[in-house]
């Protein structure tokens, strides 16, 4: 025994042998090189001793009294199909070798058998154990993550609707492993979206809106997705809660919108009495106009929060219109005439790329109050970005895709900001920036079946370019002008 090499393997081994000897050959050969060594008799012994110890490698001899190697074979795998089988036979006779092949066994060894064959069979069936155990290990802990995931999670046969795993959760809901899908939680438009013959890579060029459903008493979210052929996952998300808040906080803003609207008449009403008396002074006429039309513009921004919200929805009717844009300009300015004046900025306004004149008109189709907030929040922007003594150019001009309105500043958009600019709440280096405005901007634009976009650099400085549709009538019109 000396001359064996130098093996240690860390499993456990029965040996089924009703030869004493053989038997005993067998656990002496094996003890230096294994972790234990289990024995038993014949079949009978040797299945009830797999029972009790459920090693990793049964060895058995083919020929035994009571239950023989193959019998005990088959009893062991309807047990545990992944245990490893290798029969030990000295008869040649085909019928035995084709039922050990029928059983699948792992190995087979000749008699007598010799330490070289039984520690090369017992490495080959190591590294399958290997596989195993790791295959095992990672299937625990997907098991663990997922069993420690809030909500039910599920994977489907797509093909038969049958339930491959379902978390804990799943479980708290009736939603069975192994078992056919049943109850609340599989409605018929959720069935139809699992039994859909979707390719993966079709599925994700096609995401839609996910499913809700009533179950459990509460409201939940349902995506199913593929992740392997004729098999799904199926997540459920409780939105009860995110519900509730949405509608009190449509509850609340709606309160809003009524309490501050009240003052607001005062604020509108009075100048516009003081501006009927004749006996005001022309310096007393351009404030109390300043006031109203900031009352007015308030009102405006109040009544537009609820289209915003109705924007990310989804669900705002659009009314489009022409809306002249000088126009507009006209109203805008003024608002940001003190930071303007303060910074000694320059604002210019060229209109198809020429200085444009008090007469001059640019429509755009969409509607009025929506471009007034959008230009009004952009230009507001330019303004805090420019540089003292700079110049904010507005361009307007007509293009093949549409009106394109331009507002350029010599300001750069800060670096860290500088790709997500049209993010909800990003904002950088405003004290009290709150990232509302652009983004506000584009979810307008956008909304009236425009485009936005940004350029920006420390030494072109920043242009936004917003390309609204232009009103029917002058569609595929580029007006040429004169030289």
């Amino acid at each position: 025994m000396t001359d064996q090499p130098s093996i240690s393997l860390d499993i456990s081994v029965l040996c089924v042998e009703d030869e004493p000897v053989t038997l005993e050959f067998l656990k002496e050969m094996l003890r230096p090189h294994v972790r234990q060594v289990l024995s038993a008799r014949d079949g009978h012994e040797g299945f009830f001793e797999f029972v009790r110890s459920r090693p990793d490698i049964v060895l058995t001899d083919m020929e035994m009294p009571r239950m023989d190697g193959l019998e005990m074979g088959q009893a062991i795998r309807s047990l545990s199909p992944t245990t490893q089988i290798v029969l030990i036979t000295g008869l040649e006779d085909p019928r035995i070798l084709k039922r050990g092949i029928q059983l699948k066994a792992d190995g087979f060894l000749s008699k007598p058998v010799s330490i070289q064959d039984l520690l090369g069979t017992l490495e080959r069936c190591n590294e399958t154990i290997r596989f195993q155990r790791e295959a095992m290990t990672q299937r625990k802990l997907r098991e663990l993550i997922l069993n420690c995931l809030p909500y039910p999670l599920v994977l489907l046969n797509t093909a038969t609707y049958q339930v491959l795993f379902a978390n804990s959760e799943a479980q708290l809901m009736d939603i069975t492993p192994n078992e056919p899908v049943s109850g609340p939680f599989f409605p018929e438009p959720v069935r139809r979206e699992i039994h859909e013959s979707m390719t993966l890579a079709q599925k994700l060029e096609n995401i839609e809106t996910p499913l809700k459903i009533e179950a459990a008493g509460k409201t939940w979210e349902i995506s199913i997705s593929p992740v392997a052929t004729d098999t799904s996952l199926y997540v459920a998300v409780d939105i009860t809660a995110r519900q509730h808040l949405e509608s009190l906080k449509a509850d609340v803003e709606r309160i809003i919108r009524h309490d501050l609207k009240s003052p607001l008449g005062a604020i509108i009403g009075l100048p516009d009495m003081l501006l009927h008396q004749t006996e005001l002074s022309a310096n007393m006429v351009e404030p109390l106009t300043m006031i109203r039309d900031a009352g007015h513009n308030m009102l405006n921004q109040i009544n537009l929060s609820l289209d915003l919200f109705k924007m990310e929805q989804g669900s705002y009717k659009l009314n489009p219109e022409p809306v002249e844009i000088m126009a507009l300009m006209r109203e805008i300015l003024p608002q940001i005439g003190q930071f303007v004046r303060v910074m000694q900025l320059r604002v210019e306004i060229e209109l198809h790329e020429r200085e444009a004149t008090s007469d001059g008109q640019f429509f755009v189709f969409g509607e009025k109050l929506l471009c007034l907030s959008m230009l009004s929040n952009l230009l507001k922007n330019a303004a805090e970005a420019s540089p003292k003594g700079g110049t904010i150019t507005i361009g307007l001009k007509t293009a093949q895709n549409g009106a394109q309105i331009t507002i350029h500043n010599q300001g750069a958009i800060p670096t860290v900001i500088r790709s997500r600019l049209f993010e909800k709440y990003v904002t950088a280096g405003k004290r009290h920036g709150t990232g509302l405005g652009a983004y506000s901007a584009a979810l307008i634009a956008r909304t009236q079946g425009g485009t936005i976009s940004v350029t920006s650099s420390e030494d072109a400085g920043t242009t936004i370019s917003v390309v609204l549709p232009s009103p029917p009538a002058l569609q595929g019109i580029i007006p040429v002008f004169p030289d």
